[in-house]
């Protein structure tokens, strides 16, 4: 019995040294602070939707002075957009403060922004006839650092939770490492939505429409900054030796996934716990500062601002629309029953449905092939070991040739679809005009045969 309980022990012993380990992966070498600034959340707003922006923003900054107000020249630089063919432009309004700041700073929009968010800074980039895309970058008060750094270095134990199937029950597993990963994924969202629940008050363009479903789908950039190596192959080993820490932010090392422009390293979040993926960006705090701004923290979160993201709101738009080709398809599958069981109210109704949407993304592709990389953008090149230099890819560009390619092979899809359902209706058309046909020879033999009758009687 006591060699039993002394193996028992053994094993419980050495479990918990498992675990243990298993929190301190997710430590950066002596318990680093990382620093949660703020996010950007990409919005696209069409064409028709350009109005009620108007009187969003209208509202927004409705209580500024008539000089403070002079920076508001929205109105003026989208009003007649579609005009404007190829023709971009930038506004940068002013920031939207939280309440606790009134009196403390000039040239603001003041707000209550709830107890997380600090303030807000709205660029707009008016990048093609129909379209805007809205930058919107939310600060965050400092306790929202702490909150992350609490989960990150809490020492956790193990979570056993009984899974039940039709096939029986099985045991589900969750380690330090994928219990902090899951809280602070949903602390990030649960701050997005409070951006998301303030800002749709005000505006509600192609993404935020869709937040009902999931949040993720807005375009989203998270913001931390911590002190690693700048040379690009100590970076390198530095991220693969806090593997650990990466999954805790939801994110790990993939050279070919990350992208650096001088002290910011930019990769892609990959979660499981939501639909889309979105984006982080790693600030050096060593080499942060800029004579430009009073601080460290000031010159990693102000010099983003001067950094187009409007890219990343595309490539979400255009992986939408690879999801709703399949739906496309369906759409026109049920369209052709409806017409060949003569139908023709709903085979309208759906095909109205349809050519809305197909008119929409079709006039972005025909804008999109006049569509230029913007100089206000940082140039983010592919973390990789310098004996690979001349591979670099430029994050951008390589986005831009991506997304041309996809758009081009959806194109074809939805002509497709077009085709398909054009077939069929002129064959329907055509089945259509013989019965009329039939039916006109036959009432002219019945009128012929009615004159006959009258003329002998």
């Amino acid at each position: 019995m006591g060699d039993i309980r002394d193996e028992s022990e053994s094993l419980k012993k050495e479990h918990e040294d498992y675990v243990r380990q298993q929190n301190e992966r997710c430590f950066l070498k002596d318990k680093q602070r990382v620093k949660y600034h703020s996010f950007i959340l990409l919005e696209i707003i069409p064409l028709e939707k350009i109005n009620q922006l108007f009187d969003g923003l209208d509202r927004l900054y409705s209580e500024m002075s008539q000089a403070e107000s002079e920076a508001l020249k929205y109105r003026k630089i989208l009003s007649e957009s579609h005009s404007k063919l190829f023709q971009t432009n930038t506004l940068y309004l002013p920031y939207i403060a939280t309440l606790r700041l009134k009196g403390k700073r000039s040239s603001c929009a003041f707000h209550d922004l709830g107890v997380n968010i600090q303030h807000m800074y709205i660029s707009i980039y008016h990048i093609l006839p129909s379209t805007a895309v809205l930058q919107i970058h939310v600060y965050l008060e400092d306790e929202i650092s702490k909150k992350i750094n609490g989960i990150i270095y809490q020492y956790r134990t193990e979570k056993r939770e009984i899974v039940e199937t039709p096939k029986g029950n099985y045991t589900e597993i969750y380690d330090p490492e994928m219990q902090k990963n899951s809280e602070i994924y949903r602390f990030k969202q649960s701050l997005h939505g409070e951006a998301f629940n303030f800002l749709k008050k005000y505006f509600n363009g192609y993404f935020f429409e869709l937040t009902h479903d999931d949040t993720s789908i807005v375009p989203s950039i998270d913001l931390f900054s911590l002190e690693f190596p700048n040379k690009d192959d100590e970076v390198i080993n530095w991220w693969k030796e806090n593997g650990g820490f990466l999954r805790c932010l939801g994110t790990f090392f993939d050279s070919y996934k990350w992208f650096k422009y001088e002290n910011y390293l930019f990769t892609f979040s990959e979660n499981d716990h939501s639909m889309y993926d979105n984006y982080l960006i790693f600030a050096n705090r060593i080499d942060g500062f800029d004579n430009m701004y009073p601080d460290v923290d000031t010159a990693i979160e102000e010099k983003l601002n001067f950094c187009c993201f409007d890219l990343l709101a595309i490539d979400r738009l255009v992986k939408l629309q690879e999801g709703n080709v399949g739906k496309f398809n369906l759409i026109v599958s049920q369209e052709i029953d409806n017409i060949r069981s003569n139908n023709f109210k709903k085979a309208i109704e759906a095909r109205k449905e349809v050519l809305k949407t197909i008119f929409s993304f079709k006039r972005f592709i025909a804008e999109f092939t006049g569509y230029w990389l913007r100089p206000d953008r940082f140039k983010f090149k592919m973390l990789i070991d310098t004996k690979q230099s001349d591979k670099q890819i430029e994050l951008f560009k390589g986005l831009h040739e991506d997304i041309n390619a996809r758009i081009k092979e959806i194109y074809a899809l939805t002509s497709l679809f077009a085709r398909e359902h054009e077939t069929i209706m002129n064959l329907k058309n055509l089945e259509f005009n013989k019965k009329m046909q039939d039916k006109v020879f036959w009432l002219t033999i019945l009128i012929i045969f009615l004159a006959i009758i009258q003329i002998v009687c």
